[in-house]
């Protein structure tokens, strides 16, 4: 059996049957939405829970986005179920590895329009040097460094093709393929400790993407936890 380094359990929830837990692996995670002229200063990244509005950047004259997963918290963009904690939906946990993803613009194939949310390669290599984060647990800086520092942990990959009327598009991304940052030693992560990334620019940087008006691309970036977990057992 694989052994699993976990914190001591506190404040475990009354309900929760007396000195056992369930190990599992898992992953903690949440989004925020960038779009153009967006300055994130900083977009605190884990501080909203599923069923309210996402953390967002943009400029003033950009118009929010109303693409239904882009504006409220659900499965794909967060699965905490309190602000900032993982509870005790949750539990506790050992934090083996971090990783950003940022969404994907896709390409319609037969005239090589690019769709009108998500990032392509312009808005990607945009957040990538500009944007830095920092992870921090009950307040404390655990990690931090530019976003390009934080591999992703899905999503595509690089490519570059010639569309049906010889366009040439491509799409690339943070780093391989679902590897992420991988800590050598696990952080722990109690469930009511406070959890946060910082998604920030520098002096007031905003991002300058390919659409300049209207809603003016919006895209998500994810920060997901690869996780052990020890959960409660009712």
């Amino acid at each position: 059996m694989a052994q699993m380094l976990l914190p001591n359990p506190r404040q475990r929830s009354v309900t929760a049957v007396a000195g056992i837990g369930d190990q599992h692996d898992g992953f903690v995670y949440s989004a925020a939405l960038l779009q153009h002229l967006g300055a994130p200063s900083p977009l605190k990244i884990f501080s909203v829970q599923q069923g309210q509005a996402l953390v967002f950047a943009k400029g003033a004259a950009i118009t929010a986005s109303a693409n239904t997963w882009q504006t409220i918290y659900g499965l794909p963009t967060t699965n905490l179920d309190r602000p900032s904690q993982l509870g005790d939906n949750l539990g506790d946990a050992s934090v083996r590895g971090i990783g950003v993803t940022i969404e994907t613009a896709g390409t319609t194939l037969t005239t090589g329009a690019q769709r009108a949310w998500g990032a392509s390669q312009f808005e990607l290599t945009d957040i990538l040097s500009k944007c830095a984060g920092e992870f921090k647990i009950g307040g404390k800086p655990q990690i931090q460094g530019p976003i390009w520092a934080f591999p992703q942990m899905g999503g595509p990959s690089g490519s570059i093709s010639s569309t049906g009327n010889a366009q040439t598009q491509s799409i690339a991304s943070n780093g391989a393929l679902n590897i992420g940052k991988e800590f050598r030693t696990p952080m722990m992560l109690g469930r009511y400790d406070s959890l946060l990334f910082e998604l920030s620019t520098a002096n007031g940087t905003t991002l300058a993407f390919s659409n300049t008006g209207t809603d003016g691309q919006p895209t998500l970036l994810w920060c997901i936890l690869d996780v052990d977990f020890l959960s409660d057992v009712r």
